[in-house]
């Protein structure tokens, strides 16, 4: 892997990304949108429910941001891609952004729920290790679905909704640690679900790593 390249790769994603301010705004506006709206339904949000609802508005409002990763661009330009960079790099570099970007749309949605909600959290550090965690294993999938979306010209739409089985698993294990979090569970073997989840992250990265170069070259 060259991490020049790398880094090059994200500097150009973050650039492309600033050029489309309304796009970048639609994303946010839509989560800040969906927490007041609840907010305004339930009133009084408890533990359970901020825990669900959190979630919730995180994968629907990071598949939106995320599977357009590699269908904004076009065949021609991944062609140039394929004579300048490794498919390692570019897949590393995509995957890098789609994470931070992630990361920074979960803390807006997160402090949106605390402004409107409070914050229910009694275990910071087991919430945010396993908040990191998660993020990265729906930004893997949604990234590796966007590959395949592009690669195959296959709709939008269709690869949104295929996307959310594929990160069952990782949402299940979330669901369960920010409710250990939150003193909704008291479980003992939580750091056993927090060491699944990053094995759950590695598989899916290995898996995106091994199969990415054969889908760039088709």
């Amino acid at each position: 892997m060259n991490i020049i390249k790398v880094k090059d790769i994200f500097i150009k994603e973050l650039s492309v990304e600033f050029r489309q301010k309304f796009a970048l705004g639609g994303i946010f506006l839509f989560a800040a949108t969906v927490v007041f709206i609840i907010y305004k339904s339930f009133n009084n949000i408890n533990p359970r429910e901020w825990t669900i609802l959190l979630w919730i508005i995180m994968l629907f409002a990071g598949l939106n941001a995320v599977v357009k990763s590699f269908l904004q661009e076009k065949k021609e330009t991944y062609l140039y891609y394929y004579t300048l960079f490794d498919p390692v790099d570019l897949m590393i570099a995509k995957l890098l952004y789609n994470f931070v970007f992630l990361i920074f749309l979960f803390c807006m949605i997160l402090g949106f729920m605390t402004i409107f909600s409070g914050f229910p959290v009694k275990l910071p550090g087991l919430f945010v290790s396993g908040s990191v965690l998660g993020i990265l294993g729906i930004a893997i999938v949604f990234t590796f679905v966007s590959v395949i979306s592009a690669a195959d010209n296959t709709n939008a739409t269709l690869m949104s909704i295929l996307a959310l089985p594929l990160v069952l698993p990782i949402v299940m294990l979330l669901l369960k640690i920010s409710a250990v979090s939150v003193r909704l569970l008291s479980d003992t073997s939580v750091n056993e679900d927090v060491m699944l989840l990053a094995g759950v992250d590695s598989v899916l990265l290995g898996a995106m790593l091994l199969l990415f170069p054969s889908l760039w070259r088709s």
